[in-house]
């Protein structure tokens, strides 16, 4: 009897070398995890992987874990299709798209830059609306280039709307608050300033951003030149604010979110409690107001990353401001990466939202879609 507990224990000791649980592909895709600690980032990823980085970090934390890359090894086994796609450039999916890479928004640092989305086909006279993509990753990882940050522009330019996707700098590489929103802000900046050569109507620009994303993009529709958050970059004679806001798993208030970012993530240097005033100009609830533009909120009530409240609290104080237009998505599950976890309803939804708000009407014939039940 002790021989053989002795030998259970030894059992549940070892590794499992033999087990299934990890196929070659996995195996092969974590040769890169430089520092062994079982997830990539993105600067631990290459080529593909690399490429298409945001498309398989299903809950935008700015990681992928062994749990997610089981997912895409199971997704790629169960269709091949996938695969293929996962080796197509996004860019290259829809006809009538120019993308030019890499424009620089502000000389001086390797994050400022952008890369803008054109539909081929002449402006009409006016200029067209266009959408700003900020990516997420906890402001300290994440990038323009991974594939859910190209192919989302592609879709809308295809739509007819003038896209640009956007980098700002990260912590640990010059970032946190308020280099983020300052970056952010400026890119917008150099959106409009450019707008004739791009066929753009400077008073149509949207925004979507998802996690870090949403928290910046829900700051260029909310906070004015007053707040003494432009910083000190280019284009400073034209407005930062954005017409339209969707935004998904949004942190919007840093003064009650007791979590790690207080200091271990560096978004705010130090801690909440005697930092209070430094969180309170990095929490978009401060600057509610009723001129706010329409919001379209994304939030799941098992978020683990972003509370539901964060979202909630938006929504309320927004409505409460008497600002117009304000919808909040709440779903019971699909976790910090809601928004692609529920995209039958999510992507829909948000087509809907910026067409209306920024006033221009879809390419498709269909009938106005409705607004799902989870929206109201």
């Amino acid at each position: 009897m002790r021989v053989s507990r002795i030998f259970s224990v030894i059992l549940l000791t070892i590794p499992p070398l033999f087990a299934d649980p990890e196929s070659k592909r996995v195996e092969q895709w974590l040769k890169t995890d430089k520092n062994n600690d079982g997830v990539l980032t993105l600067e631990e990823t290459t080529g593909l992987m690399r490429r298409f980085f945001d498309r398989n970090d299903r809950d935008g934390d700015g990681k992928l874990t062994k749990e997610e890359l089981r997912n895409l090894d199971e997704r790629l086994k169960q269709n091949p299709r996938n695969e293929a796609q996962q080796r197509r450039p996004e860019a290259a999916l829809v006809k009538g798209v120019t993308v030019r890479k890499n424009q620089v928004y502000r000389s001086g640092h390797n994050r400022w830059k952008l890369d803008v989305y054109l539909p081929k086909k002449e402006a009409p006279k006016g200029g067209r609306p266009g959408i700003v993509f900020v990516h997420g990753g906890g402001w300290r990882s994440g990038s323009k280039d991974g594939g859910f940050w190209a192919s989302l522009p592609t879709r809308y330019a295809a739509e007819g709307y003038v896209c640009i996707s956007v980098n700002y700098r990260l912590t640990g590489n010059g970032g946190g608050f308020p280099a983020c929103v300052h970056d952010v802000k400026n890119a917008v900046r150099w959106f409009r300033a450019n707008s004739k050569e791009l066929g753009l109507d400077p008073k149509r620009i949207g925004a979507y951003g998802n996690s870090a994303g949403a928290h910046l993009v829900s700051m260029l529709g909310l906070v004015k030149k007053e707040a003494d958050l432009e910083g000190q970059g280019t284009h400073l004679e034209q407005s930062s604010l954005v017409q339209a806001v969707c935004a998904s798993a949004t942190p919007s208030n840093f003064l009650k979110w007791k979590n790690q970012l207080f200091p271990n993530r560096g978004l705010l240097a130090g801690d909440q409690e005697t930092h209070h005033v430094r969180a309170s100009k990095a929490s978009p609830v401060t600057y509610v107001a009723a001129d706010a533009p329409p919001f379209l909120l994304v939030h799941a009530e098992n978020d683990r990353t972003v509370p539901f409240k964060q979202g909630e609290v938006l929504a309320d104080r927004l409505k409460a401001s008497g600002a117009k237009n304000i919808t909040l998505m709440r779903f019971k599950d699909g976790g910090h990466g809601v928004f692609r976890a529920k995209e039958s309803q999510t992507f829909k939804a948000m087509e809907e939202f910026f067409a209306n708000a920024l006033k221009k009407k879809l390419k498709t014939n269909r009938s106005k879609a409705e607004i799902p039940k989870a929206c109201k």
